[in-house]
């Protein structure tokens, strides 16, 4: 077939056109309208602002993207919690912030010069209050216990620097007055000076130690280092009532005196107890001195043991006084010279530390003058004379401070409670033994070994008071109500040191204890209520 045939049966539509078939169909624009009644919905119009603002994403936009308000409130609690958790991780790899060195030098010194004075007042208060100058000791612990509700407010007008530098100044003033002829209305008012000037010292250091502690950073760490000044403190006390007493023992050794006494009937016991074998001695029962006060003594032997003589009585008050003239320098430097803030303005007497502490107060304060009074005279002197005492004043002082740093490190992990149901028992039981136990040379060892126990006990009260009621918000003023029951427990001691037996004094002592438990028991538990309604709020 020719090309021309091709061509005309291809034009008759005989065969399909294949260069036309594969062009695509023309698409025809086709305007529909939607039935507006079919999806029931009403489709709103986008304004035509909106479409000409319209930002492209190939167009940069001239103004900043905003975000959300949820969202930035997100990144910013994120930014704080994490710069939260950077500080408190700062804060844990920080070393603790440690006291500065210039306050620590300082309160180092106050305690060093407060350990003199306890070195030159102590002993010698024992020494006095064996013999018989116990009265004058009783009123000048009266004055101080009249003197402590004045307290808080003299430390503010003064200051502690001058309330510790004029007590030092009265004490070696009174030791020195007793180291010449002074007549007795002159050693009186001596006495009556020294007294005023006890309680606002006594109130001066515990706020030195209180004012240290305030630089040591937040509460846990004042708390801590208030423990560690007060444990100072009672360390420099004990310590020094170790070294008067060492002193002490050195005067007997380089001027002795052996004194014998004569038996007398009238001035112990009765004829026939003197005449009685030791063996019945000791077991009997219904044992009573006749002669109560200073002039009794029980001891069964005509060799009372070995005293001082006068010039060894002379030099020893010497070199007490001496050594409480070298606190009064150390004291004019190392106790602070800012005065005290001024007290609270809330009633003393609604505070528990005032009413519930005052108990305990005053039996530390009984059982204290009863261990520089009747016990070195009775079961000191009255048994081998003064070489037996002194060595009960060393065990004392020795258990004493061993006791106060221990015990303290334990009440500072919470085992308050532990430690007051045993040192009653132990206390108690002190009571008891002294009670049945007849003083004689045949048990020298003995009265140490009490008085160290007793120390130990004594310390216990103290460290446990001193943690409860020093320290925290008006402190000073339910201190100054301990203070005066503290001295009024000394005064009554040292007085009934003169007209009291022994075996009197102990049955007083044992109802003191007791009441001293119950309220101190009662204080504990109120501090540990408030505490735990501090931390819940």
């Amino acid at each position: 077939m020719t090309w021309n045939k091709w061509k005309k049966v291809s034009r008759m539509g005989s065969l399909p056109d294949l260069t036309e078939r594969s062009r695509p169909a023309p698409r025809i624009a086709v305007r529909t309208v939607s039935d507006p009644h079919r999806n029931r919905t009403i489709i709103t119009q986008i304004p035509v602002n909106a479409i000409y603002k319209k930002d492209w994403p190939w167009r940069k936009s001239k103004t900043p993207i905003r975000v959300g308000p949820a969202v930035s409130a997100r990144r910013r609690e994120s930014a704080a919690s994490s710069l939260g958790a950077a500080s408190v991780r700062r804060l844990l790899a920080r070393p603790p912030q440690k006291l500065p060195r210039t306050l620590v030098h300082r309160f180092t010194l106050l305690c060093i010069s407060s350990g003199l004075c306890a070195t030159a007042l102590h002993p010698f208060t024992a020494f006095a209050g064996a013999e018989a100058g116990s009265l004058p000791l009783a009123i000048m612990h009266s004055i101080a216990a009249i003197t402590a509700p004045f307290a808080p407010l003299i430390l503010q007008k003064t200051g502690n620097r001058i309330v510790i530098t004029v007590a030092h100044i009265l004490v070696f003033i009174l030791l020195t007055a007793h180291t010449v002829a002074t007549p007795l209305s002159v050693l009186l008012f001596l006495y009556a000076l020294c007294g005023l000037s006890l309680s606002p010292m006594s109130l001066a250091l515990a706020a030195s130690a209180n004012s240290l502690a305030q630089a040591a950073g937040d509460e846990s760490r004042r708390k801590i280092a208030l423990r560690r000044a007060l444990r100072a403190l009672r360390a420099a006390h004990d310590l020094g009532l170790v070294f008067g007493s060492l002193l002490l023992g050195a005067a007997l050794i380089i001027w002795p005196e052996n004194v014998t006494q004569q038996t007398d009937a009238p001035l112990n016991m009765t004829l026939s107890q003197w005449s009685s074998p030791v063996d019945d001695y000791f077991l009997e029962d219904n044992y009573e001195e006749t002669t109560c006060g200073a002039a009794g003594c029980p001891d069964t032997q005509s060799t009372i043991g070995i005293v001082l003589n006068a010039d060894g009585r002379r030099v020893l008050v010497a070199v007490w006084a001496f050594v409480s003239l070298s606190s009064i320098g150390l004291g004019v430097y190392g106790a602070p010279s800012s005065p005290a803030p001024p007290p609270d303005a809330r009633s003393i007497f609604r505070d528990p530390r005032a009413l519930l502490g005052a108990p305990m107060g005053l039996f530390i304060g009984l059982q204290q003058g009863f261990i520089y009074t009747s016990y070195i005279k009775w079961y000191g002197v009255c048994v081998d004379g003064w070489w037996c005492a002194w060595r009960a004043l060393v065990g004392a002082g020795a258990f004493q401070a061993l006791a106060a740093g221990t015990l303290s490190m334990a009440a500072a992990r919470g085992r308050r409670g532990a430690l007051v149901a045993g040192g009653g028992a132990a206390h108690a039981s002190l009571v008891l033994a002294l009670l049945r136990w007849r003083a004689a040379r045949t048990d020298l060892a003995l009265p140490a070994l009490a008085a160290a126990a007793w120390g130990a006990c004594s310390a216990l009260w103290d460290v446990l008071q001193g943690g409860l009621c020093i320290g925290g918000p008006g402190w000073r003023g339910p201190w100054s109500v301990v203070l005066c029951a503290r001295h009024t427990g000394l005064a009554l001691a040292c007085a009934a040191r003169h007209s009291l037996c022994v075996r009197t004094q102990l049955p007083a002592l044992a109802a003191a204890l007791a009441a001293a438990l119950a309220s101190h028991t009662a204080l504990e538990i109120r501090m540990r209520k408030g505490e735990a309604n501090r931390h819940r709020s």
